[in-house]
């Protein structure tokens, strides 16, 4: 038997709660969810060759710290037997998801139960290895727009991997970037937002399980739904329409994997602290508690003499053949794939965000001048979730793209 043939297992868990948790993702009068919409669900594919073994993860949930992030691909890794760049989370960013933190109503016990139902998904995987092809199809997709006023820029490419073994496909991964919050306000249900009963169409057409991850869409809403308050299940039926249209033109030619590995890059991000003066004028543009929080974290820097925050990042890869998974935990803006992929000459080259983790956004250059809530004010927030009180430098959607980039021209070489 050749050593070198890819073997690949698909598994997939239920993690949907039976008990009551905290929603998180939009403001809600009540945040305790009133049962389940869509159920939630997190899903393996497992890659082995020669006994190195590569696993991407997509998981129905708004996101995880980094720490936590970490915590799961550790665990995984250690089944696996294999390094933690070889554990590529993606979140779907659903807006009506459990809360997985302390302070929420069964956040731990939530957090817990998502980290067992994983590892057991990935254990099953392993007992369903089987040699494999893949091949990989890129097609057009317009279920986001951006949400940024002055701009319409979106990343319309549906990315798509069909992974089969000697009996069929046994999954489909695809590729869309658009925020998953068709659902807000007006839902206190769990729900995975579009990608569920997205994939369960799709699934249906291909005779597989499918994966959706979502891509850059830091700044991109589903199309026709208003980037506040969200739509109804009319509109999360219209999108999931789109979105199934679409997949259902791609087209894969399978072939062996001849090139499959997975690897990070680390960086450093640094954001500047405001001085008082810098940080009163911030707040005066959208006053409120948060921002009086906001303030009195940006004084505590100031009286500490700290004047830069600085926190390591990650850039996760997975290559297979001519096409590459790429992120780093941050809801990243659509130009930085765009400018990725158009350097790169690849259209097979997907930067993601809502990769190992997710914390805050992380503009274009464009955009980080501009200001507004994904720039500014929602780190009056999440500044405690994330660790940094300002956006990054304006260069670090540049350094990104340049890593990325690199990277990719190293692996063609």
């Amino acid at each position: 038997m050749n050593e070198k043939v890819v073997k690949a297992a698909f598994a997939q868990a239920d993690i949907t709660p039976e008990f009551q948790t905290s929603l998180i993702g939009c403001y809600r009068p009540d945040s305790r969810s009133q049962g389940a919409l869509h159920r939630l669900y997190a899903q393996v594919l497992l890659f082995d060759v020669k006994g190195d073994r590569f696993c991407l993860i997509a998981i129905d949930s708004l996101g995880l710290t980094v720490a936590l992030s970490t915590a799961i691909r550790s665990k995984i890794a250690a089944t696996l037997h294999t390094d933690i760049s070889h554990v590529m989370l993606n979140f779907s960013h659903t807006h009506s998801a459990p809360e997985p933190a302390r302070h929420a109503l069964n956040g731990e016990r939530y957090y817990e139960f998502l980290c067992e139902r994983i590892e057991t998904c990935v254990e099953e995987a392993m007992g369903k290895r089987a040699p494999c092809r893949a091949g990989w199809a890129v097609g057009a997709c317009h279920v986001g727009e951006n949400r940024r006023d002055g701009s319409d820029l979106a990343d319309h490419r549906l990315g798509g991997l069909m992974v089969a073994d000697g009996k069929g496909p046994i999954a489909v991964c695809l590729r869309v970037a658009a925020h998953a919050n068709v659902l807000m306000r007006q839902n206190d249900k769990i729900s995975s937002d579009y990608f569920g009963p997205g994939r369960e169409e799709i699934a249906a057409f291909f005779g597989c399980p499918v994966m959706v991850f979502q891509g850059a869409a830091g700044d991109l809403k589903p199309i026709g739904v208003e980037k506040v308050s969200g739509g109804n299940l009319h509109d999360l039926a219209r999108v999931v329409d789109i979105l199934m249209s679409d997949a259902k033109r791609l087209r894969f030619e399978l072939r062996e994997i001849d090139d499959i590995r997975m690897f990070s890059r680390e960086m450093i991000f640094t954001a500047d602290v405001p001085s008082k003066e810098e940080a009163e004028g911030i707040a005066a543009q959208s006053p409120g508690e948060a921002a009086d929080d906001w303030l009195a974290s940006c004084a505590e820097l100031g009286s500490a003499g700290v004047k830069t925050q600085s926190l390591p990042a990650e850039i996760n890869f997975f290559k297979l053949n001519e096409g590459c998974f790429c992120g780093v935990a941050e809801e990243i803006f659509c130009e930085l794939a765009l400018n990725a992929q158009e350097r790169a000459k690849n259209p097979l080259l997907f930067l993601n965000g809502y990769t190992n983790g997710c914390t805050g956004y992380l503009p274009s250059r464009s955009e980080w001048h501009k200001g507004g809530y994904e720039v500014l004010f929602s780190n009056f927030i999440y500044h405690k979730f994330h660790g940094h009180v300002m956006p990054y430098r304006e260069d670090t959607a540049d350094r990104i793209v340049d890593l990325v980039v690199r990277a990719w021209e190293g692996m063609r070489k």
